[in-house]
C-alpha cells in the first residue's frame, strides 16, 4: 500500500509503501515513530471510529450514494443489500484518504499533546496495487450481527458479496428510529471495508518495558470495543491518579490487561479458526527458543491478576525483577498467544531495546517468521544487526534449497527466510523517507556506517597523537 505523508513534524514529504514487513530507521527525531503512529491513527481502530462519528454528523467531505441507497430501500421495504467488492472497488481509496483528511483533527489528542502542530499533515493513499487484496479480504469475511433483539440484522457469508441488511421476524422497522437504523448500517459498511486494510492494530511503544511491570490489575479495565473509539477525555487510571497517556500507550496497556482475560475466549477462537494455531505455536518458540522460560498470568484474586516469567519449572519471578529481555519480548508472547489474528498488523517501536546483539540478529529472524505467518509488522529500529540481517534473510530466500543453509542462522528456520517482495527499509533523514533496498536487496544502511567509521577515525587519529 502506497501513501505519501506531508508535514508530519519534521517530516516535509515522505512516499513509503507498507509492505508486509516495512522497517524505519534513521537518527533520532527524524519522524519515524511520528510516522508510525499516525498510520495507526488512519488505519486502526482510532481512524475508523472517528470517521464514523464524523460521517454520522455529516462532517465528512466524502458521501456515498451507494449507502444513501440501500439506506432508503431499507426504510422502504424493510430490507436492503450492498455489494462490497463493488464498494470497495470503486469507494475504497475515496473512504481511506476522506479517513486521512480528517485525522489533523484528532492527532493532538491521539499524541497527547497540546504543543504539537497536526493542522497542515497531509496523507495520501494510492491503492492501485492493493485494491485485489482488499477486495479479497472483503470476501472472504462473514458477518452475523443484531440489534434490538433482531429488530434488524446484518448478513454476509464468506465467499459472497453481498451484504444483507432485513428486519427479524417480520418485526417492524418503524419501532426502530432511523437514526439508529442508519448507524448501524453505515458502521457495518465501514467497519468490513476499514477492517480490509489491517484487521486490528497492535502497538508496542517504547514505554513498554516500564509499563509491562506495573501492578496493571489497578488499571481501569476497559475493553476496547471495535465499533467506538476511545473518547477525546479518556484517561487511564493507575492507583488513583488520573493520567493522560499517549494513545499508542493506552492501547498496549489495554492490549495486557485483555491477554489476562482472554484465555477461555482463545481456546474457543483456536477451535473455529484453526489457522490462530500458528500464533500460538509462534508464541511457545519465542518463550523457549529466544527467552528460554514461559511467560503467564497467576490468579491473585478474583479481580486481579500477576504477571509472571517462570525461567525453569521451581522458579516464578515477577516482572520487575526478569531480566530487560524478557521485559522486552513478553508482551509479544502474550499478544500472539491470546489476541492477533491474520492480517493484523504489529507496530513495534525499536524491537532491539535491551537486547544483546545474538537476541537483535533473533528477533529480526522471527519478524520474518510473524510476517510468513500472515501478520503484518512495521518496525522503527537504530539496530544494524536487524537491517544487516534482514538483507541475510532475503538473500537466503532466493537460495534453491533453503533446508542446506538454515544451520547458517541463528534460530535454524526456514520460515526466517523472507522474500524481498515483502519488505520495505526506509531512511528518514532531512525531511523525508528513501527507500534504502536495492534491486539486488542489499540495504544501504550509511546512516550506522557513518558512526562506525567516525569512531574507528577517532581511534586510529588518537594512535597517531600518541605516536
Amino acid at each position: 500500500m502506497k501513501l505519501e505523508i506531508r508535514n508530519l513534524g519534521v517530516v516535509e514529504k515522505a512516499e513509503i509503501d507498507l509492505k508486509p514487513l516495512t522497517v524505519f530507521i534513521g537518527r533520532n527525531g527524524e519522524g519515524k515513530t511520528w510516522a508510525a503512529y499516525t498510520l495507526s491513527a488512519i488505519l486502526g481502530q482510532q481512524g475508523g471510529g472517528n470517521y464514523l462519528k464524523a460521517y454520522l454528523d455529516g462532517k465528512t467531505q466524502q458521501t456515498y450514494p451507494i449507502i444513501d441507497s440501500a439506506l432508503q430501500q431499507l426504510f422502504d421495504e424493510g430490507n436492503a443489500q450492498i455489494d462490497m467488492i463493488k464498494f470497495a472497488n470503486d469507494c475504497a481509496e475515496i473512504y481511506i484518504n476522506d479517513v486521512a483528511r480528517l485525522a489533523p483533527n484528532w492527532m493532538r489528542s491521539f499524541m497527547a499533546t497540546e504543543r504539537a502542530d497536526f493542522e497542515n499533515l497531509q496523507v495520501d493513499f494510492k491503492l492501485e496495487e492493493t485494491k485485489l487484496k482488499l477486495v479479497e479480504r472483503i470476501k472472504s469475511v462473514s458477518v452475523q450481527r443484531e440489534i434490538s433483539l433482531g429488530l434488524l440484522n446484518s448478513v454476509k457469508e464468506s465467499g459472497e458479496t453481498i451484504l444483507y441488511f432485513y428486519s427479524g421476524g417480520g418485526k417492524d422497522l418503524k419501532k426502530l428510529p432511523k437514526k439508529a437504523i442508519k448507524r448501524f448500517v453505515i458502521q457495518e459498511i465501514f467497519q468490513m471495508l476499514h477492517r480490509a486494510f489491517y484487521a486490528c492494530i497492535h502497538i508496542f511503544p517504547t514505554e513498554r518495558t516500564t509499563f509491562i511491570t506495573l501492578p496493571f490489575s489497578s488499571f481501569r479495565v476497559k475493553e476496547i470495543i471495535d465499533e467506538e473509539p476511545l473518547k477525546e477525555t479518556d484517561k487511564s487510571e493507575f492507583e488513583g491518579r488520573k493520567t493522560s497517556w499517549v494513545e499508542p500507550v493506552k492501547r498496549f496497556l489495554n492490549m495486557i490487561i485483555l491477554s489476562s482475560l482472554k484465555k477461555e475466549d482463545r481456546e474457543k477462537e483456536i477451535k473455529e479458526n484453526h489457522l490462530l494455531e500458528e500464533y500460538v505455536k509462534l508464541a511457545d518458540f519465542l518463550e523457549k527458543e529466544i527467552l528460554q522460560g514461559e511467560v503467564g498470568f497467576e490468579t491473585i484474586s478474583e479481580v486481579r491478576k500477576e504477571l509472571l516469567f517462570q525461567p525453569k519449572e521451581s522458579t516464578n519471578l515477577e516482572m520487575p525483577i526478569v531480566s530487560s529481555m524478557v521485559k522486552e519480548l513478553a508482551p509479544l508472547v502474550l499478544c500472539l498467544r491470546y489476541l492477533v489474528a491474520p492480517n493484523e498488523l504489529l507496530i513495534i517501536d525499536e524491537p532491539e531495546m535491551n537486547l544483546h546483539p545474538a537476541a537483535q540478529v533473533e528477533i529480526a529472524e522471527f519478524l520474518a517468521m510473524l510476517v510468513n505467518a500472515g501478520l503484518h509488522v512495521l518496525i522503527t529500529t537504530h539496530s544494524p544487526y536487524i537491517v544487516d540481517h534482514l538483507a541475510n534473510l532475503m538473500q537466503a530466500a532466493k537460495h534453491e534449497n533453503p533446508d542446506s543453509i538454515k544451520e547458517m542462522f541463528y534460530l535454524e528456520r526456514t520460515d526466517a527466510f523472507i522474500s524481498q517482495e515483502k519488505v520495505s527499509v526506509y531512511l528518514f533523514e532531512d525531511g523525508t523517507a528513501k527507500n534504502i533496498i536495492s534491486e539486488e536487496g542489499t540495504i544501504n544502511w550509511e546512516t550506522f556506517g557513518q558512526v562506525s567509521d567516525d569512531v574507528s577515525r577517532i581511534y586510529a587519529n588518537l594512535l597517531k597523537i600518541q605516536d
